[in-house]
Order: structure tokens, then C-alpha cells, then sequence
């Protein structure tokens, strides 16, 4: 009974959140249409109260309103258009998945349905946004999107799920045995496992993806704290890079191309963060506090620099494309030696072998050994303690990496406070880890 009326409040709620956005459109651009704030909620209303009575999604009842809900909706359209000529669907579409949201409240799926309508708020009150970025939007980048869509959708399902070694390979055991090269310690490096490394992938299009249209919908030159936060999410070196060659173009900005790195390098400490947490989250008690102490250091540096009233007439940080097949298999493949190469640093090296592949590593990109620690200490190859070391390791490189392109490639006073700051970071993490 309690469960019945927390669902059907549920259901009142998504009704009166939608509802309460689709009312404010129509106010505000002074549009009639067939539902309201009102309807919205007896439409949730509707749905919540034959899920309770059936409790089943798929009952006669359920489906019987589900069919009257269409009718409605599409008879409403029809004598719309016929008055006002208007042929868009929107309101219609979503007053049917209202009622679809209040029949799961009450069927034992109201936490996703919470989840799908607040999903559906978003777009709806973001509708001037998505249509500025569709206008904003070049060939290319539709292509990008299509050919992310291929990869995650269409290639991961058929790549196998199971590990291979270099014995696998028909004929790569013998070449390499005759180098003297053992089949046992090659039988060791079963660590190829195409759909894992394919997922990594996609993992890492999918936040260049997400961080390159988040730059796209608002715009790069609203101010460089902007530029750093967002820019990060894509490539905290792209923006140190990007604010190192400005630096020399324009000193009277100094001030914000500082700015826009800390944010940067501090957001690169979330992403850090947030991978983990995706791929390994038992990794996170022992790494969230050093590796979270260095993210808020980074941006109470960055705060410090914005007191100092960093410019917001902002230039475009140049940016790759949103997804592209080429660099894609780059990482993967690069990925896959990263995997490989820290396998056998560790049969060979033990553990010091790893942290040596790891700063190796992290000069080139923090992706890839992030990922490829956080899988290792999931499958049980490598400790726990070993893995956050090796990424802690992995991220101090890439801090140092920053900061030499800082000072050889900007101005000497932009590469000093990089530098310093890198060096402040860097100490504030490594004391933190070691009391």
C-alpha cells in the first residue's frame, strides 16, 4: 500500500514537471495547445493509477489506456493542424510518454522513470539550445556523430569477449619463440581482449564527444574559466597548449591564459576520477583523496587568478574534431600496448616495472593507463594499492608534461606560474598521500 501511494506521488510529480514546462512555453510564446499544466498531471495521474490497480505493465487495462492516450494525442494534432496549420508534434509526443511514466511508477520501475522524465525536462527546456547547436553544426561533425554511433553500437557487439595471449595469433609464438622469447611467458600476456579495449574507446570518443559539443552549445568565448572547464574534457594539454601560444600573442591577458590551464589541468584530476569510478570504483577509497585534494588545489589556484579580473574577451581554443576512425584506433591501439607492456613490466620488474610504464605513460596520455590500472586491478592482475599508485604516478608526468609546455612554449612569466603552480599541486597531492 505504501509503495502504491509513493509510486502514484511519483507520478503526479514527472505529470507536474513536464506539464509545468510545457505551460511556460506556451505562456511565454503565447502558443495554444491541447495540454497544460493540468492535463499533464491527470495524464501521470491516469498512468499511476492503472499500474497500481493491474500492477502489471502489460495488462489489458494499461494497454487499453495507453491506446485512448494515442487517440487523444492524435486527434488533438489533427484538429490543430486543421485550425492553425501548426505541424509540430512535441507536446502530443510527450503527453503520451507521461502517461507511459505514470504506469511505471506504480509497476515497480519508478526509479527509471524518475530518471526519463527528468531526461525529458532537460530537452524540453533546452529546446533553444539543441536547436542552436543543430544550426551550429557542420557536415563533419554529423559525421562524427554517425560514425561514433558505428562504433559503439554496430562494432562492440561483435567483438569477442574473451582474453587472448600472443600464442593465439597463428605463427606469432613461433616467430617470437625463435627470438627466445618463451611460450610461457607469452602465455602470461593474455590481456588482449578486443571488446574490453573496444569499450575504452568508445569510453574516451564519448567524453571528447560530450566535452566538444558542451564547447559548441555554449560557446568558447563566454570567458576563460569557460574555456579551461570545458576544454578539459577534451584535452587539458589541447588547452595548455592552446593558452601557451596566446600567451605570447596578447600579455595583457596573462592573467586568464593562467586561468583557463589550472581549470584545465584540475578538471583533468575529475576526469581521472570520474573513469575510475566507471571502470573500477574499489580504486576510489584510496585514490579519490590525493588525486581530489590536487583537482581542489587546482581550482583555488584558479580561483586566485580569477580575482585578478581574467579578460572574457575570449579566443577559440582549437580543438579536434569531435570523433574521428583514425585517432580512435590510435588510442585503442595504444591502449593495447599500454595493457601489454604493463603485463610484462610486471612478470619481469614486479611492481616497479609498472610504476616506470606508468610515467611513460602519463607523458603521452592519461587515458590509456588510467583505464588500462583501473581493468588490472579488476580482473585481480595487479593490486589495488599497486594500480592508484601507478595512475597517481601517471597523473604527476602529465602535470610535469603541462608544465613544460607551459614554460618552453609561452611566455616566461605565463611558463613561471604554470610551473609554480604545477610544483604546489603536485607537493599538496604527495603530502596528502603520505600522511
Amino acid at each position: 500500500m505504501e509503495s502504491g501511494v509513493v509510486g502514484i506521488v511519483l507520478a503526479i510529480f514527472l505529470g507536474a514537471l513536464i506539464g509545468l514546462q510545457r505551460e511556460y512555453t506556451q505562456q511565454h510564446l503565447h502558443v495554444k495547445s491541447f495540454a497544460g499544466f493540468r492535463t499533464f498531471i491527470f495524464a501521470s495521474f491516469f498512468g499511476g493509477i492503472l499500474g497500481y490497480l493491474t500492477n502489471d505493465f502489460e495488462s489489458l487495462w494499461v494497454i487499453v489506456g495507453f491506446v485512448a492516450i494515442i487517440l487523444f494525442a492524435v486527434s488533438s494534432y489533427v484538429v490543430t493542424y486543421m485550425k492553425s496549420r501548426r505541424v509540430a508534434g512535441t507536446t502530443q509526443i510527450v503527453f503520451i510518454l507521461t502517461y507511459v511514466l505514470g504506469v511505471m511508477c506504480t509497476t515497480g520501475n519508478s526509479e527509471i522513470a524518475v530518471i526519463f522524465g527528468i531526461v525529458i525536462a532537460t530537452f524540453l527546456t533546452f529546446k533553444e539550445r539543441l536547436h542552436g547547436l543543430a544550426k551550429k553544426m557542420a557536415g563533419t561533425e554529423l559525421v562524427a556523430m554517425v560514425k561514433f554511433a558505428l562504433i559503439a553500437f554496430v562494432v562492440l557487439p561483435f567483438l569477442p569477449n574473451k582474453n587472448y595471449s600472443p600464442l593465439d595469433v597463428p605463427g606469432l609464438g613461433e616467430i617470437l619463440g625463435e627470438i627466445g622469447i618463451s611460450s610461457s611467458f607469452l602465455g602470461q600476456l593474455d590481456v588482449f581482449n578486443f571488446h574490453s579495449i573496444w569499450l575504452m574507446v568508445i569510453f574516451i570518443a564519448g567524453i571528447n564527444l560530450i566535452g566538444y559539443f558542451l564547447i559548441k552549445l555554449v560557446g568558447s568565448k563566454r570567458g576563460y574559466g569557460l574555456i579551461g572547464f570545458v576544454g578539459g574534457l577534451v584535452s587539458s594539454t589541447a588547452v595548455a597548449l592552446s593558452m601557451a601560444q596566446e600567451s605570447r600573442k596578447n600579455k595583457a591577458y596573462l592573467s586568464s591564459f593562467v586561468l583557463a590551464t589550472l581549470i584545465a589541468t584540475a578538471v583533468m584530476f575529475v576526469r581521472v576520477i570520474f573513469e575510475v569510478a566507471v571502470i573500477n570504483a574499489s580504486l576510489l577509497p584510496v585514490l579519490v583523496i590525493p588525486i581530489g585534494s590536487m583537482a581542489i588545489f587546482g581550482f583555488v589556484l584558479a580561483f586566485l587568478f580569477y580575482r585578478k579580473k581574467a579578460s572574457k574577451n575570449a579566443k577559440e581554443v582549437e580543438l579536434r574534431q569531435p570523433f574521428a576512425l583514425l585517432p580512435a584506433l590510435k588510442f585503442g591501439g595504444f591502449f593495447a600496448l599500454i595493457l601489454v607492456v604493463s603485463r610484462a613490466a610486471q612478470i619481469l620488474f614486479g611492481e616497479l616495472g609498472i610504476y616506470a610504464t606508468s610515467i611513460l605513460s602519463g607523458l603521452a596520455d592519461i587515458d590509456a593507463i588510467t583505464l588500462t590500472m583501473s581493468s588490472l586491478a579488476g580482473d585481480g592482475t595487479v593490486t589495488g594499492f599497486v594500480a592508484t599508485t601507478a595512475i597517481i604516478l601517471a597523473t604527476a608526468a602529465n602535470i610535469l608534461v603541462k608544465a613544460g609546455i607551459a614554460y618552453f612554449l609561452g611566455t616566461r612569466q605565463f611558463g613561471r606560474r604554470i610551473f609554480i603552480s604545477a610544483i604546489l599541486i603536485l607537493l599538496v597531492g604527495g603530502l596528502i598521500l603520505f600522511l
